[in-house]
């Protein structure tokens, strides 16, 4: 079983042996704190002391209650698969949008931050206030346009 100390959060594996059912005191070996550790856990019984009854069944019958649980479990498998492949789907459009936003957003901050810097980077490159003149009537040209071809 693994037992973690309530003081450090390490975790130990310790033999179930060690451990009797009325608990006892451990010690952490990474913080040296002490504590009263009961298993809480019911144990689990040997299979010489489970005792099935096998009279009523023959070799290859399935109760009926057992085979009614088998298909209600198969049944919601197959409504989680449903719904995963339908989630993933809409994660996937999310997603593209997220990241189709962040690129316009990202790609608007550049371009305010060279309008902030014209002057600037037109000592460096000449011929840049030109060019960003250019690259502003474009914009305006496109955004006519997708306007024109909404109406």
């Amino acid at each position: 079983m693994i037992i973690s100390c309530p003081n450090c959060k390490k975790k130990f594996e310790v033999a179930d042996n060690l451990i009797p059912e009325s608990g006892r005191f451990l010690q952490c070996s990474r913080c040296s704190n002490k504590w009263f550790f009961k298993n809480e856990l019911p144990t689990i019984k040997q299979k010489n002391d489970i005792k099935i009854r096998t009279e009523y069944l023959s070799k290859n019958e399935i109760p009926s209650e057992v085979e009614r649980i088998i298909i209600d479990a198969e049944k919601s498998e197959a409504n989680n698969d449903n719904l995963n492949k339908a989630s993933v789907k809409k994660i996937d459009k999310i997603v593209f949008f997220n990241l189709l936003m962040v690129i316009l957003i990202s790609f608007s901050a550049f371009i305010i931050l060279l309008d902030t810097f014209k002057n600037p980077i037109e000592s460096i490159l000449p011929g840049f206030n030109f060019m960003l003149d250019n690259f502003y009537e474009t914009l305006k040209d496109l955004f006519l346009f997708f306007k024109d071809l909404i109406r």
